[in-house]
């Protein structure tokens, strides 16, 4: 009875081995852009800490501020966001997805925060905590979001196309290469205001 209930023991697991090798081998290109591309749309932590050295993920994930603020901005930026894979191609050990991005142009955000933070700070000239220099910076952060959430609450998109790279990581799976370039066309071309990247 025990040589039974051993071989039955060894052949579940022969077969569970099986099965999770054949699910890793299952594991496509496509597959990898898309979890990318979802991970970027639905802000996870998972798949944003890939990107870590990338300037406009760290901006996202660690832009100092007031911790509310810096979630209105996540909210806006990715509010009106959507993606489509129309094709990968898949070559060797390369592969490069071609993705349609739907999005707001925030290109404009930078200009128009300099302005309005420009105004802010002349009209304010006299206040007690114009001279504080985080009070100032969490203000300006502030007009910086407001003028993101307008573009946002507009509504009004547009669509780009983005060629995002893959590479095989050798063990039946991939990883996607996500550029500055790239990255700041899924934020609709946002620029970052110098203060933004100051840290102490």
């Amino acid at each position: 009875m025990s040589a039974i209930l051993n071989l039955i023991f060894s052949v579940i697991f022969a077969l569970s081995i099986h099965t999770n090798t054949t699910e890793a081998t299952q594991v496509d290109p496509q597959q990898v852009a898309d979890e990318c591309m979802k991970g970027i749309k639905t802000m996870q932590e998972e798949t944003l800490d890939r990107y870590a050295g990338n300037t406009y993920v760290n901006f996202l994930v660690n832009l100092e501020g007031d911790e509310e603020t810096v979630e209105r901005m996540q909210q806006a930026l990715l509010s009106n966001f959507d993606y489509r894979i129309e094709e990968v191609l898949e070559r060797d050990d390369l592969a490069v997805a071609k993705v349609t991005i739907t999005q707001c142009d925030f290109s404009k955000v930078l200009k128009k925060y300099r302005k309005t933070s420009y105004d802010y700070v002349t009209d304010h000239l006299y206040d007690e905590n114009i001279t504080d220099k985080d009070w100032l910076n969490d203000k300006c952060l502030d007009i910086y979001v407001s003028q993101i959430e307008k573009v946002a609450k507009a509504g009004k998109t547009h669509e780009e196309t983005i060629y995002l790279p893959l590479t095989s990581d050798g063990y039946n799976g991939w990883n996607a290469v996500l550029d500055d370039e790239n990255m700041k066309k899924i934020i609709g071309d946002l620029s970052i205001p110098e203060y933004s990247k100051d840290k102490e």
